[in-house]
């Protein structure tokens, strides 16, 4: 992700290099997802809640970065800024969601973090 929201940066960013970015953060989120769901199915509620809260919040920052790549299709900045910030603030809420499910699978597996 943020390998796409750092391509999104230029004023005329480079639109294949965003696409296949994009590509690859797709992949990458598609196996979240289902890494989200065994854990749903297996792990004990303290982790589900966890996990479902990295999900979440990555499905939340992945929405403001598909408005920025359409934009960035249209040829449209006007929300460049606005969107960035918001991105910003978004990708700290996920890396927080990330580090309590670290927290939560450490305290299942007696892991300490």
């Amino acid at each position: 992700m943020d390998a796409v929201l750092d391509a999104l940066q230029p004023d005329t960013p480079d639109l294949q290099d965003v696409d296949e970015k994009v590509q690859r953060f797709v992949t990458l989120a598609r196996e979240v997802h289902r890494a989200v769901e065994i854990v749903v199915l297996e792990g004990p509620s303290s982790v589900v809640e966890a996990a479902e809260q990295v999900a979440h919040a990555s499905s939340n920052l992945s929405e403001v970065m598909r408005r920025m790549v359409r934009e960035a299709h249209a040829g449209d900045p006007s929300g460049q800024a606005t969107d960035g910030a918001l991105a910003t603030e978004r990708k700290h809420l996920l890396y927080q969601a990330v580090k309590s499910f670290r927290t939560a699978a450490g305290d299942v597996l007696g892991i300490a973090n």
